[in-house]
């Protein structure tokens, strides 16, 4: 069966939109072709039907599939759709461990507990019986027991032999030894897999974490004469006192670990205590090394660490078995301040008490993770072609932009030329304020308004809720994207605000990914425009750029290019569906003076009107009349 005649019979709707044909077409000959494909679709295309057809037609012929996304909740649309479509391959679904429990823990699972326990016996093994006397299920060349088996190992053996498998981005960087024999890797939502695995390779040294830890460990392992006079504030002191006298450096070296329980050469508690006191005094100097460099600037010079902390290790292995905790603080420290070291492609810097050792590029660590497969890039928000192929090891790939599907003459994207300019050196709050109260007024229906930071919401909200009864609003309810909400919580603010309608503050970062199809949503005001804040990595990235590409294109490659990707990201809140329309104003006077003409120039948006305030004023309603209830 060729692949149009295989898509006619599976695909599950009556009529297919003709650039999900397209999308189709171009990933079926780039696998033919063996070339590496970047696809643009936007929101209403339908991606996911367009890459999992191919995906299922080449299985059909033996070519293992992985495809990947950024969270759980698209794996599990993913793999649902997969399941909906007519096939009999065999899918699986690889999370990361700590989505599993661990057996021997009982609890939630841990990467370097899962590493360190070799002996574990819930894993998959040559034995063809299992312990509890059950035989069991052959996979490979290694057994399991459907009883007894590590969810996470069974989960992770399956994905071995399996047609099709679903993970995550960071799912990905850990599997990388399982990943090496696909013929075919589909990265969804693909703008986001460069920060997914530079969070993956990134280390964070915080000696504050660790120092409470050891609290909690001291407070566990002390006698019970000690415990009743511990605070949080006089653990340290009070172990002081209690080992007056000892070596404390003898008796934490005489600590003994064998199979989950300790034993010393000398008192046992007094030489864990020992441990955890010496632990204590190392982190301490740690954390002043640490603050004696400045702030958010790159650290250019070697820092030798004392890494002798081998006994509190094993002191911590013992204690995450006694208290039912599954994180191994210390033994991660141990493996992640081994791995320091300066490198023209990573940037280490302090930010607060912590150390921050992060790469600046990825690319050539992601060629090494697709191995020799064809890789297939999808996304509503690619931006640069070019850029985000080099940034993700793709520079030889073929590019493919789809049209919207939905009637763009119903969006009106407005620039106001003389709104207030929102450069955070010379940013003139109090004249956005003023802006953006008379564009709400305009809309006069439900309005997202979006901030690039907590301080200029927080600013606004203040200043809406002193005049919100004196507008010419008709619902003036008012909803607000608070610090600190969990994705739960923002998932409930964006139901309520549907429901009950009005006026939505919020941040760039609760843009992405939420939806309000009709009337739910009429305009979007973007209050200033998303350039990130410049920190170290971007300092650097821009310095390796400018080597070879000179200032300017540096900055249009880092700075601007993750604004761009952001605002777009903003501006594409307002048409979901095919009877959406409203209007998007961007009230920051950079963008009429210089930044639409880039972005348009570079492809991120199509076209824009130019207007004054009072021209905006005078629009709007007109144009919002005109598509109102058709």
């Amino acid at each position: 069966m060729n692949f149009l005649e295989f898509v006619s019979k599976k695909f599950p709707y009556s009529t297919i939109r003709e650039p999900q044909k397209k999308m189709m077409l171009s990933i079926y000959n780039s696998i033919i072709n063996r070339k590496h494909l970047i696809v643009e679709a936007p929101t209403g295309v339908g991606k996911t039907l367009a890459y999992l057809l191919p995906a299922i037609y080449f299985a059909e012929q033996g070519k293992r599939i992985l495809i990947l996304t950024e969270t759980i909740d698209q794996q599990k649309r993913i793999f649902d759709e997969l399941n909906r479509l007519n096939h009999n391959l065999k899918v699986s679904y690889l999370m990361g461990i700590r989505n599993y429990t661990c057996k021997t823990l009982n609890r939630k699972a841990n990467r370097i507990f899962c590493k360190i326990n070799y002996r574990c016996r819930y894993r998959p093994n040559k034995k063809p019986i299992c312990f509890c006397g059950m035989r069991k299920i052959k996979v490979g060349s290694l057994y399991y027991c459907p009883l007894c088996v590590c969810e996470y190992k069974k989960c992770k053996l399956e994905s071995l032999v399996s047609n099709i498998v679903v993970m995550n981005n960071t799912m990905f960087f850990y599997s990388k030894e399982d990943c090496r024999d696909f013929d075919i890797i589909i990265v969804d939502e693909a703008h986001k897999l460069e920060d997914s695995i530079r969070r993956a390779l990134t280390i964070e040294i915080n000696p504050d974490t660790l120092i409470e830890r050891l609290k909690y460990m001291a407070f566990h392992y002390s006698p019970s004469v000690l415990r009743k006079r511990m605070t949080h504030d006089n653990v340290f002191d009070l172990l002081k006192n209690y080992l007056d006298g000892v070596d404390i450096d003898l008796y934490r070296r005489a600590l003994i670990y064998d199979d989950g329980e300790l034993d010393s050469f000398y008192n046992l508690t007094k030489s864990i205590l020992s441990s955890i006191l010496n632990a204590y005094y190392k982190l301490i100097k740690l954390k002043e090394k640490i603050l004696e460099f400045e702030e958010n600037e790159e650290i250019k010079e070697e820092i030798k660490f004392d890494l002798d902390f081998k006994d509190i290790c094993l002191v911590e292995l013992n204690f995450i078995n006694k208290v039912k905790s599954s994180d191994l603080l210390f033994n991660e420290f141990f493996e992640n301040i081994s791995k320091l070291r300066l490198s023209d492609n990573y940037v280490l810097y302090r930010s607060g008490n912590s150390l921050i050792y992060e790469p600046v590029f990825v690319n050539n660590y992601l060629k090494t993770l697709y191995g020799n497969a064809v890789v297939i890039h999808c996304s509503a928000t690619i931006g640069s072609f070019k850029s985000h192929a080099h940034r993700t090891g793709l520079e030889d790939a073929n590019f493919l932009r789809l049209e919207s599907p939905f009637p763009m003459d119903r969006r009106e994207i407005i620039a106001l030329k003389d709104g207030a300019n929102m450069k955070y050196e010379v940013k003139d709050r109090e004249k956005a304020n003023e802006i953006i109260l008379k564009m709400l007024e305009a809309i006069n229906d439900n309005t997202l308004i979006l901030f690039k930071s907590f301080e200029d919401l927080e600013n606004f909200y203040n200043y809406l809720k002193l005049r919100i009864d004196k507008l010419n609003l008709r619902n003036k309810k008012i909803h607000v994207y608070e610090r600190g909400m969990s994705g739960e919580e923002a998932k409930e603010l964006q139901e309520r605000f549907k429901k009950e309608g009005g006026i939505l503050l919020a941040t760039g970062r609760f843009s992405e990914g939420v939806d309000f199809p009709g009337e739910t949503l009429v305009g979007v005001i973007i209050d200033s425009l998303p350039f990130p804040v410049p920190t170290p990595l971007l300092k650097k990235e821009r310095e390796i750029l400018m080597k070879r590409v000179g200032s300017w294109e540096a900055f249009l490659l880092t700075s601007f290019d993750r604004m761009a990707k952001t605002l777009v990201q903003m501006i594409g809140r307002l048409i979901r569906t095919e009877k959406d329309y409203g209007v998007v104003v961007i009230q920051d006077k950079r963008f009429y003076e210089w930044v639409g003409d880039t972005l348009r120039r570079r492809g991120y948006i199509r076209d824009y009107k130019v207007m004054s305030v009072g021209e905006a004023i005078n629009y709007i309603p007109r144009f919002i009349k005109k598509y109102k209830n058709t």
